[in-house]
């Protein structure tokens, strides 16, 4: 009788396993792919919002004309994390180099 049972319980199990495994794979490859379309989403935001800043802070300290040292590696380090995040940009690298050459105080 126990095994009975048991052999009822497979069967069940088998005739419901196979559909609800796959139903449930399929929620999680949705949910995975909704995810991930949402991470390229705000990497892309980012990209645009870091390059933004960094642009907005070059034209600063080219008006003011010196970049204090304490600035200039908050620049690069902000600079360094977009070039890993985006690649080569040659604009920005322009920038850099440009402000690398400005002094760190103001000329008097």
């Amino acid at each position: 009788m126990h095994n009975e049972v048991i052999r009822k319980v497979i069967d069940l199990l088998a005739i419901l396993g196979v559909p609800s495994i796959f139903a449930m794979v399929v929620a999680l490859f949705k949910a995975f792919k909704k995810t991930i379309n949402s991470i390229d989403i705000l990497q892309k935001a980012q990209k645009a919002q870091m390059r933004s800043q960094m642009l907005k802070q070059f034209d600063t300290y080219m008006e003011q004309g010196y970049i204090e040292q304490i600035y200039l590696d908050d620049w690069l380090n902000q600079y360094k994390a977009y070039h890993q995040l985006v690649g080569d940009n040659e604009v920005l690298e322009i920038k850099k180099k440009t402000l690398l050459e400005l002094p760190n105080k103001p000329v008097e």
